[in-house]
């Protein structure tokens, strides 16, 4: 009779130990490990979060281009870690974690191929109320509105530029990482002078706050605002367009497919225009001409990059008063208003079509 009460103890045990385990996981972020638990493991496990696994940070450079890359998911596991970490309300970290979930395929390339920009936040109320987070929330009280990252509450996820906000510093430190311009200690010192202060992003000390401020300044100019990435958006568009022209794409795959599943779907169209896009969009460097500016040609597309400096706010030891960075340090100013001035240049490109059956 002991021995199966004994039994029956060790069972329960061994039950609740199961129960604990199966209520959170651990997973990585660019900063460390993040638990996940109750409400947060929930959305983890949504199937539409899931999908973010499958949506590079980066679009079609990441897969034609040889572009370092990370997922949708990392970006968003990144930006909930600084939101909790920051003490951001449940209301935010869920609003966080989710901030990019209506990203389409290709991330932004849904931009150019819907004609709007930043496409994924024109639906992301819709798009939530497909995923079945409702159910989630509900018990708070809470409507899908109530999540959309810009609500003016969500001070630590969203901020205008040119002031950090937690998705902003997510994606840069990430990207900083994957192209190795940032190691392990470079992120850990960068969080340990960042603070999150009345509504405030701010760092406590120049050094930190210069090794992160220089990152969206590089990538502006080398990266996300580069000629070659304008056209690896502008061909996949084309590409994306002649597809859902021939009836090989819809918006469903547009908007809740994968990018390895349409590019599945482009290779098997077997259409000499798509094939000759795609060998331009793998061969960028061939695909263009730069016009000069004392040219009298015409460009066939004149883009200009978006300009993410970002200026963030110093606050140091002993001090009461919010400097930017670009008041204190004067090679940072110069720098800033030079990448400036880039954007607003643009990029006069000539295309240079190339057949893949060319020779």
């Amino acid at each position: 009779m002991q021995i199966r009460y004994f039994q029956k103890i060790f069972f329960i045990f061994l039950s609740s130990l199961f129960f604990l385990n199966a209520q959170t996981t651990n997973v990585e972020t660019v900063f460390g490990p993040i638990e996940l638990r109750d409400e947060l493991l929930e959305v983890y496990n949504l199937e539409h979060m899931q999908r973010l696994k499958g949506i590079d940070q980066s679009g079609t450079p990441s897969y034609w281009n040889g572009i370092p890359s990370f997922t949708r998911l990392d970006h968003s596991l990144d930006t909930l870690w600084l939101v909790k970490t920051f003490r951001g309300n449940l209301k935010e970290q869920i609003a966080a974690f989710t901030h990019d979930i209506s990203h389409t395929v290709f991330s932004h390339v849904a931009d150019i191929f819907f004609d709007t920009p930043n496409y994924q936040d024109a639906i992301h109320e819709w798009f939530l109320k497909q995923t079945g987070i409702g159910q989630i929330i509900k018990k708070f009280g809470w409507k899908e509105q109530d999540i959309c990252p810009d609500q003016p509450e969500f001070k630590r996820l969203e901020q205008p530029l040119p002031d950090m906000c937690a998705d902003r510093i997510g994606y840069n430190i990430r990207t900083g990482f994957v192209f190795k311009l940032l190691t392990r200690q470079d992120i850990d010192f960068i969080v340990s002078k960042l603070h999150f202060e009345k509504g405030r992003w701010y760092f406590s000390d120049v050094m930190a706050a210069k090794k992160f401020a220089y990152l969206p300044l590089k990538f502006t100019e080398t990266f996300w605002g580069s000629s070659d990435n304008f056209l690896a958006y502008y061909l996949t568009s084309k590409i994306l367009k002649r597809a859902f022209f021939l009836r090989h794409l819809t918006k469903d795959d547009m908007h809740f497919g994968t990018d390895a599943g349409v590019l599945k779907k482009l290779e098997d169209c077997h259409d000499p225009e798509i094939d000759d896009l795609i060998a331009n969009a793998q061969d960028l460097k061939k695909a263009y001409e730069v016009l000069q500016d004392n040219s009298y040609e015409k460009p066939d597309y004149f883009p200009k990059p978006k300009f993410r400096g970002i200026d963030p706010w110093i606050k140091l030891k002993g001090s009461h008063k919010f400097k930017r960075l670009s008041k204190i340090d004067i090679e940072f100013s110069k720098e800033y208003k030079r990448v400036q001035d880039f954007c607003q240049k643009g990029h006069k490109l000539k295309l240079i079509p190339i057949s893949k059956n060319s020779g």
